[in-house]
């Protein structure tokens, strides 16, 4: 195989995809590549990045332990036989207890369906911010894929993990961030796609403290020379960048 043809095979051999006559063959050219070498090493940072930010749900608490200890009642000491009252009169006196146990139960199952609700509300959220995550990592993996998948590592002025990957092909590309600082309140991070000296805006975003960012860009990635980001006023960004960026790479 030629240098460009294994090169293609990069990506498969990152995500552990390749059959045994490739692996061998990729293997034996990195041996001999840094070129490739380097390109491996960027492939499986951005697919160690993505594994890492799958989270974990956490189910609800049992409902019948919470049932159970909500209802808990003290135990009633029944009388000695000789002092008990006539069977009418024992069961009069027991309906304010029923009914006052009725109400307090009314009352707890009323509370515990409240907390159930909200507690349904907040792992509907979990989960469907879980899904979207997912969906966005598959996407990037099948980027990753791609034998033409080309990917570019932002640096300058923060210390973070910001790499681009695109296929110039398919015009599909994502930003994968990881331990990038806030920028401010009332601030966002922009990116910019480069040709020649003019800058085009290719989409703002905000970091997650802990967590990976993947920021979707479709593009004619031919035309472009550079990846750039900068901080600009929020929420929208800016029509054209206010300050130098604080990362760039070349495409």
């Amino acid at each position: 195989m030629t240098h460009d043809e294994l090169r293609e095979l990069l990506a498969g051999h990152a995500l552990d995809a390749l059959g045994h006559e490739d692996e061998r063959a990729v293997e034996a050219h990195l041996a001999t590549c840094a070129e490739c070498r380097r390109e491996l090493a960027a492939l499986r940072d951005v697919a160690a990045a993505l594994a890492s930010d799958a989270p974990a749900v956490d189910p609800p608490a049992a409902l019948k332990a919470r049932i159970m200890r909500a209802t808990e009642l003290e135990a009633r000491v029944e009388p000695p036989a000789s002092e008990a009252p006539p069977a009418r009169q024992r069961s009069r006196a027991w309906l304010p207890a029923v009914a006052g146990l009725a109400a307090a139960l009314a009352l707890i199952m009323g509370g515990l369906n409240y907390s159930l609700n909200r507690r349904v509300a907040a792992l509907t959220s979990q989960v469907n911010s879980f899904s979207e995550r997912l969906n966005m990592q598959e996407q990037v993996l099948i980027l990753l894929a791609s034998p033409t998948a080309r990917t570019a590592a932002l640096r300058g002025q923060v210390q973070a993990s910001v790499r681009f990957v695109y296929d110039p092909l398919r015009g599909q590309g994502a930003l994968i961030v990881t331990g990038l600082g806030d920028p401010g309140a009332d601030f966002v991070y922009q990116l910019w796609l480069i040709t020649g000296q003019t800058p085009e805006s290719a989409g703002v975003f905000r970091p997650v403290a802990g967590r990976t960012i993947v920021v979707p860009v479709k593009a004619d990635f031919v035309r472009y020379q550079a990846i750039a980001i900068s901080i600009e006023q929020g929420p929208t960004g800016a029509p054209a960048p206010t300050a130098a960026p604080i990362l760039l790479a070349t495409l």
